[in-house]
């Protein structure tokens, strides 16, 4: 396993007025198993706002380290609020858009690639399920 202690390795993204994300890559796809795309830790300043492309191909885990951020996916469902220890888990294809809380946030973000036999198997179970809830609703 590869680990990066460097900080020279960081790139810092400033926003309009001034506010900084620091993201720090710890490991990439070849350094870890396949199924792990990235592995990387966000440092956003206070107030800042930072958007996690989503992947048809991917799903993302992120952790709060210390402070707090919202946390939006998509503008017909609510934000999250999100503080020190909480972990969240965005499904496939989401887009999620970060915002510091006021002392600002920082997060480790796991990206993890699902293969697509993976993602058709967890529709295919999910729809049996629910079948099956239904069809136990509906008994005479």
């Amino acid at each position: 396993m590869i680990v990066s202690a460097a900080t020279a390795s960081a790139a810092v993204i400033l926003g309009p007025a001034g506010e900084r994300v620091r993201i720090r890559c710890l490991a990439r796809r070849s350094m870890l198993t396949s199924a792990c795309e990235s592995f990387d830790h966000l440092r956003l300043s206070p107030g800042a706002h930072h958007v996690l492309p989503g992947r048809a191909d991917a799903e993302t885990v992120l952790h709060v380290l210390r402070g707090a951020a919202t946390v939006g996916q998509r503008t017909d469902e609510p934000d999250h609020l999100a503080s020190d220890g909480d972990l969240l888990l965005a499904p496939r294809g989401r887009t999620l858009h970060l915002e510091a809380g006021p002392l600002g946030a920082e997060l480790l973000c796991l990206t993890l690639a699902v293969s697509r036999h993976t993602a058709v198997t967890r529709a295919s179970l999910a729809r049996r399920r629910a079948e099956r809830r239904h069809a136990r609703h509906n008994r005479p």
